[in-house]
């Protein structure tokens, strides 16, 4: 609007002067113009006024300036009435402009005429018969001069807008490729796996399978010369290889009802200190055959019994421990179990509001550790951190994508602490659901057992 009144101002100064007090020039321009720029009609009546204003700094303050104020301001008014007809018609520019030249330029004259600032037919035999026609065709000049640069204008204006629209799209287009060769490398991973996992169960369970074959070929082809306690060992040979095909195959299975959803919960009374007393009878034996510090640690203020189910908390911790006797050759494993309060943003994830208390099993190592970028991947199914068929540790590689499926059903979590060559620290939480089904019982009071069990 500025840019408006300044143009009047400019076509005021380099005006043609007629005599001392008379003074012809463009000043409709802007005003034409601004019928065809603005939508409103008070910016119009602004420049009016504005424009009047500045007609006193071009010859001071004479009825001359003062009816060429008064005849500005009309002009305003007109341009302001134009502004608020072509809001209500949808005229093209062409018309809207035809229409302003006219109808300004011929206002102005019958300002001057009206208001006698100069002699009436001085004005109309010697100005106004070449001035109006030379208003007109000067207007319209303007008009197109403006209207091509405005077009211009447009043009370069809708090019940036395609080239950042453009720009934006390569940007997403690359954002897009760049997680679609991340897809890609994940099914390559995956798929790399998936054939190892293929592979390793092939060799694991081939592993019991045959001795289970060589064992009782051997008890039927010598049937007559084995010895009762030969006959008895290879037996017990039989059942420990059955026993270990069949956990194979139950892991397989469990993981698959998991999968579809058909995994069910039993809602019972946990025993905080039965479980541990169980767990610590069942991994006792692989920690003896390693020589390693098993400790078990249960903190304050712990619930005599929680609501969950029993048999999968053990086989999560089971689990747990069983990784970490595998990956470590020597030192020590400890399972700690704590109340945490649950904090503000720390509730794992799904749990939705979640209750305010956890309880925490976690379980440690001196183990080999996990390099952090393999952190999450060992949590999917059929991968380990070392994937290779000959990995020196064995396994499946369904463990802990299990164990994780499992604690998810359970309305908990399962996280990794870890570091390469500095052991590993699993933290299993369940919400503290205290079973109201019995009496409380004794809390914890920060009890710890250790043992070498070697």
């Amino acid at each position: 609007m500025t840019a408006f009144v300044m143009a009047g101002w400019l076509t005021m100064v380099f005006g043609v002067r007629g005599s001392q007090f008379t003074l012809f020039d463009l000043r409709v321009v802007p005003l034409v113009y601004g019928t065809l720029f603005f939508r409103r009609p008070l910016p119009l009546l602004l420049i009016g006024a504005g424009i009047a204003v500045c007609r006193f700094f071009i010859s001071g303050v004479n009825p001359q300036s003062i009816t060429g104020a008064l005849n500005i301001m009309l002009l305003g008014l007109l341009a302001a009435f134009l502004v608020h007809l072509y809001r209500r018609r949808a005229w093209s520019y062409w018309r809207k402009a035809l229409l302003s030249i006219v109808l300004i330029n011929s206002l102005q004259v019958l300002g001057i005429v009206a208001f006698g600032a100069i002699p009436t037919g001085y004005y109309l035999s010697h100005v106004a018969y070449y001035t109006y026609p030379l208003g007109l065709a000067l207007s319209a000049l303007f008009v197109f001069i403006i209207w091509d640069f405005s077009k211009e204008r447009r043009r370069a204006d809708e090019l940036n807008r395609v080239n950042r629209k453009l720009q934006q799209q390569t940007g997403e287009l690359q954002q897009s490729k760049r997680e679609l060769e991340e897809k890609a490398r994940q099914l390559v991973a995956s798929s790399r796996y998936k054939s190892e996992f293929i592979a390793n169960m092939s060799h694991e369970l081939k592993t019991p399978l045959n001795s289970i074959i060589v064992l009782s070929e051997l008890i039927r082809d010598q049937e007559d010369t084995t010895s009762p306690e030969e006959t008895a060992r290879c037996a017990g040979l039989i059942h420990v290889s059955g026993n270990e095909l069949l956990q194979m195959i139950n892991d397989i299975l469990d993981l698959s009802r998991i999968e579809a959803g058909q995994m069910e919960v039993m809602d019972q009374p946990v025993v905080l200190e039965e479980l541990l007393q169980m767990i610590d009878h069942q991994v006792r034996a692989g920690m003896a055959a390693k020589g390693l510090l098993f400790q078990l640690r249960m903190g304050e203020g712990l619930p005599f019994a929680v609501a969950s189910d029993s048999r999968k908390i053990n086989q999560i911790l089971r689990s747990l421990l069983a990784n970490a006797v595998k990956f470590t050759e020597k030192g020590s494993i400890a399972l700690e179990v704590s109340l945490e309060k649950a904090l503000p943003g720390s509730l794992p994830s799904g749990a939705g509001s979640g209750p305010s208390e956890w309880i925490v099993f976690a379980v440690s190592d001196t183990g080999i550790g996990i390099d952090e970028g393999k952190q999450q991947l060992i949590f999917e199914a059929f991968q380990q951190e070392e994937g290779a068929l000959n990995r020196k540790y064995g396994g499946m590689g369904l463990g802990l994508s299990m164990s994780l499926q499992l604690a998810r059903l359970l309305g908990g979590s399962l996280s990794l602490e870890s570091r390469k060559g500095e052991g590993s620290r699993f933290s299993l939480r369940l919400p503290a659901r205290v079973w109201t089904g019995q009496p409380a019982g004794p809390t914890g009071s920060g009890r710890t057992h250790g043992r070498n069990a070697s």
